[in-house]
């Protein structure tokens, strides 16, 4: 994705002026000082199209290759949606907490007065921005469902709404949020029947879930792999701290469960290697560690091996066995992988926190999940 950022010079007057003569089509006028991003959909991932700080009172010029619906992001968390399309605009920011503004985009000016709650009429000019108005009215629409039939008949309309206008709506970030929200319905169905068991609703509910993954398996199988669509619904579980629901799908759906990489068959793993717990603070050295270890090797980015890791520290507790589980993530340690600790009790969950070790060894991609049992050092 090629862009190119060229810092304009803005005449301090009623209007502005672009110095360079590149056509754009993008430009930004900050009148504060912001830190932002421009983020870009390809279906269930995202792409930086820009990132950088704006000072007051300047412009940024960016040109993308990107069409679609971005969104822009300050580093204070808001975020706003906005439409690029083949012309050249404006975008207008105030500060971070007010919507932004634009000259010469009539599709992100209708868009935004449709948003605020504008009754405006739908404009054939703007097939897209009436396309994410119909993907949000669908989202809006799911807070009605309470049984299992209204469920069934939502679902459906999801599915043919994505597959009907996919080609589109990857361009933004809708498929994945329309996923999300598919998923969510299930919390707002009441899955008792009277004389059944109280353990009955945890069964059904699941029933339900695993069946809702494996249709967007399906519906999304021509133009997703599997792999991609199975974590992002792993993902939805596993954020939410539901690790066992997330595991179910894992088990039902294995062949789908994995995230592309290279098989390394042999690692090497020092006594000097750094070791640190779950706070992060306290540091030792892989030798400290006597007898059996279990390596569990995870990616930010690839759910189904933080899933299987916890998994493992779970099952490890269970047993009440005393060999530790070691994470080592992919990229460099953060608190995203710290937090895997929250997820067990009655277990300690140690984590790999030497640089020099991991941009040796984990330099390349590896096919995960990927847990390694270690006796010695």
């Amino acid at each position: 994705m090629a862009f190119r950022v060229v810092i304009t010079c803005l005449a301090l007057i009623s209007s502005f002026f672009v110095c360079a003569s590149v056509e754009a089509n993008l430009i930004i006028h900050s009148q504060s000082s912001v830190k932002v991003e421009l983020i870009g959909f390809d279906a269930l991932v995202d792409q930086v199209l820009f990132q950088d700080e704006i000072a007051a009172d300047t412009m940024v010029e960016i040109v993308t290759s990107y069409r679609g619906l971005a969104l822009l992001v300050f580093t204070g968390g808001q975020s706003y949606p906005i439409l690029l399309g083949a012309k050249s605009f404006t975008l207008k920011i105030e500060n971070p907490t007010v919507p932004p503004t634009f000259i010469d985009s009539g599709e992100n000016d209708f868009f935004y007065r449709v948003l605020a709650g504008a009754d405006a009429p739908s404009n054939e000019k703007y097939q897209f921005a009436n396309l994410m108005i119909q993907a949000k009215n669908l989202l809006e629409s799911t807070s009605a469902v309470k049984t299992l039939e209204e469920l069934g008949a939502k679902k459906n309309e999801f599915h043919e709404f994505v597959q009907k206008n996919y080609v589109n709506l990857r361009s933004s970030d809708m498929v994945r949020r329309l996923i999300a929200q598919y998923f969510m319905m299930h919390e707002y169905v009441d899955y008792h029947v009277k004389g059944a068991p109280a353990t009955d609703i945890k069964v059904k509910y699941q029933k339900e879930v695993l069946e809702g993954v494996g249709s967007w398996l399906k519906t999304l199988q021509p133009n997703l792999p599997r792999y991609e669509v199975l974590n992002y619904c792993v993902s939805l579980y596993y954020q939410r701290g539901m690790v066992s629901l997330a595991s179910r799908i894992i088990d039902e759906f294995s062949d789908a469960a994995f995230c592309p990489g290279s098989e390394q068959k042999s690692f090497l793993f020092p006594g000097a290697l750094k070791i640190t717990d779950a706070g992060g603070k306290e540091e030792r050295k892989l030798a400290d560690f006597a007898g059996e270890k279990f390596i569990a090797f995870v990616s930010d980015d690839c759910p189904v091996s933080m899933v299987e890791a916890v998994v493992k520290a779970r099952s490890l507790a269970h047993q009440k066995a005393t060999i530790p589980l070691i994470v080592a993530p992919l990229q460099k340690l953060t608190d995203t992988h710290l937090a895997m600790a929250k997820m067990i009790s009655g277990s300690t969950l140690l984590f790999m926190k030497d640089e020099e070790w991991r941009q040796k060894n984990l330099a390349n991609r590896l096919k995960l999940p990927l847990i390694i049992s270690i006796k010695n050092n």
